[in-house]
């Protein structure tokens, strides 16, 4: 799959070109353009074509926009980031363990809805953000707005843990063990 990207070496030499050009013709020829309204036109275009043509695909694998699906965290795995945009999955961190130091993973939640699966028996410390959102914890506790600090009962001070950096803005998000 293809990434629709604003980085696309084609539009942007185009647009370098183009705005080149209208520099050097409007210092010689009095024509008035408005230059801002014609490249955000232009953009808007490109960004239309390359959708339709090539569809809003995402790079990252760990990266959930317009669909529903379940990402599994294993063992060993390089992926550090986890986000939901735009809609609804299962973020799957039930098994990790801290094995030779903590490991540190971050879950986004941006107008969409998610679910934070973790092991109860596994040491995890959990940092809670929300802005115009929800956030619900295993104990009961939820929160519509600020930030909170969620741990498992295997947690302790000072050991290796599995540390995630969770937010949902305008998205709700709930941590089931």
């Amino acid at each position: 799959m293809r990434f629709v990207s604003l980085f696309d070496g084609i539009f942007w030499g185009l647009f370098f070109i183009v705005v080149g050009v209208w520099f050097l013709v409007r210092r010689y020829v009095p024509v008035q353009i408005p230059i801002i309204r014609v490249i955000l036109a232009v953009l808007f275009v490109w960004i239309g074509i390359r959708i339709l043509i090539a569809g809003p695909e995402i790079r990252d694998r760990n990266t959930v926009v317009f669909s529903e699906a379940t990402l599994e965290a294993q063992a060993g795995s390089s992926r550090d980031e986890y986000n939901v945009i735009f809609s609804s999955a299962t973020i799957d961190l039930s098994q990790l363990a801290p094995t030779g130091g903590s490991i540190r993973k971050t879950v986004n939640v941006v107008f969409g809805s998610g679910t934070l699966r973790i092991n109860p028996n596994v040491p995890v410390r959990i940092e809670l953000a929300t802005a115009f959102g929800s956030v619900a914890t295993p104990d009961g506790k939820s929160m519509v707005f600020g930030d909170k600090e969620y741990r498992t009962p295997a947690y302790k001070d000072g050991e290796d843990a599995v540390i995630i950096k969770a937010s949902a803005v305008f998205g709700s998000l709930r941590i089931q063990e």
